[in-house]
This record gives structure tokens, sequence and C-alpha cells, in this order.
């Protein structure tokens, strides 16, 4: 039987975690304690253009920087920057994504 597809969504081996945060309370930093804390195993590539560390781990500015490739890419930015960022991952070979955003409407996205 072939695989699915859906597996890069479901049980990817690498993800990179745009909007990655050290506070706390916010999106990035629970979604990055969350996959830090959960059991994942494989690489996490925390992203965020201003910060070299996130919670104890390197960050980078861009997917572009990482220089290894990523399954799975969770997308936790406002939703002006989320254009920019699925065409970099399209560009870059990443296989699925995950939106965590709001603002859509008030972006005329």
């Amino acid at each position: 039987m072939p695989i699915s597809p859906l597996i890069r969504l479901f049980k990817p081996k690498s993800v990179a975690l745009f909007g990655a945060s050290s506070r706390p309370n916010s999106t990035g930093g629970v979604l990055l304690r969350n996959l830090l804390e959960g059991g994942f195993e494989g690489p996490i590539y925390p992203i965020n253009p201003k910060h070299d560390e996130v919670q104890g781990r390197k960050a980078y500015s861009s997917l572009e920087e990482v220089h290894e490739h990523v399954e799975l890419a969770v997308i936790a930015t406002p939703a002006p920057t989320i254009p920019a960022i699925l065409e970099s991952c399209g560009e870059l070979g990443v296989e699925a994504a995950v939106i965590i955003s709001a603002g859509f409407g008030e972006a005329g996205l």
C-alpha cells in the first residue's frame, strides 16, 4: 500500500515553527514548548527573525537558513506574513503546513 501524502502532516520527521517565541503564553511559545515536551523526536527548527535563540534553542531568521529538509511547517505568525512564508516553504520543498493565525479578513487575504 502506498504511503499517504498526509504522513508529512500527521507524522513529520522534521518541523519548522514560524513565530517561535520565548514568551510562555504566546501562541508561538506554547507551540514550541508542546513540540519540545510532547515527545516529538525529530529536529525542530524555531523560526524567528528577531531572536538568535528561543527557549534555549538556536533560532533561525528564515527557512532558508535551516539548510536541512523540513517536512512540516507550523506557521503562527500574523496573517499578512503567511503568503511569503508559504511561498518560501514551497520553493524549499516543505511538504505540509499548518497555519495558526487570525486576521485574514482584515489583511484582505
